[in-house]
């Protein structure tokens, strides 16, 4: 949304604040797979403040590149997998499903399939894409090409959950932080 209101309004800033607050869900009770968020989810934010103004570029250090949002919702497991509810004693807390983390690495495989053709370098999209046409063009019986992501190092890929949520991989002192889980993706590359 900060995005859009960047594009439609010349010359102007946006406050972007995203939290995290655990607190209306603290779970009481004693049903193991409700008292989990209670130690992976915390009270914290976080801030960006953005700009459209030539002016300021020599200030920023990161450009907005891309945004992705992937979202599961559609499908039953991924719907069902986190639920607000109440257990048998009649306290209320959030419920996470053994398939989270199945949901999880679909969605993240989904955000970087989309935002691999605007983060990897050229030369690892053309070997990417000459795996593909061998195989189903000619037909050969090659393993598929996984593109090497370390290629794109100083891109970085900011889940809004927060840190804690993060996989980081580190090359040539680069670091990447990606991970997707039904929220938006933001790509920022250093000015």
């Amino acid at each position: 949304m900060a995005r859009q209101l960047l594009e439609l309004y010349p010359n102007t800033y946006a406050l972007v604040v995203s939290t995290e607050n655990i607190t209306q869900n603290m779970y009481k009770g004693t049903q193991r797979s409700m008292l989990i968020p209670n130690v992976l989810f915390r009270v914290g934010g976080a801030a960006m403040l953005m700009t459209n103004k030539r002016s300021e570029g020599w200030r920023a250090k990161y450009r907005l590149q891309a945004v992705v949002r992937t979202t599961l919702s559609g499908e039953d497991a991924a719907y069902n997998c986190v639920m607000e509810m109440e257990d048998a004693q009649g306290h209320r807390g959030v419920k996470l499903s053994k398939e989270l983390m199945n949901i999880a690495g679909k969605a993240l495989k989904d955000n970087i399939t989309t935002l691999g053709p605007q983060v990897l370098p050229l030369s690892e999209k053309l070997v990417f894409v000459g795996n593909m046409l061998a195989r189903k063009v000619l037909k050969l019986k090659w393993a598929p090409y996984i593109p090497d992501f370390q290629e794109a190092t100083k891109h970085i890929c900011i889940h809004t959950g927060g840190l804690q949520h993060w996989l980081t991989a580190e090359s040539g002192g680069c670091t990447v932080k990606i991970l997707c889980v039904e929220g938006a993706a933001v790509l920022l590359t250093p000015v």
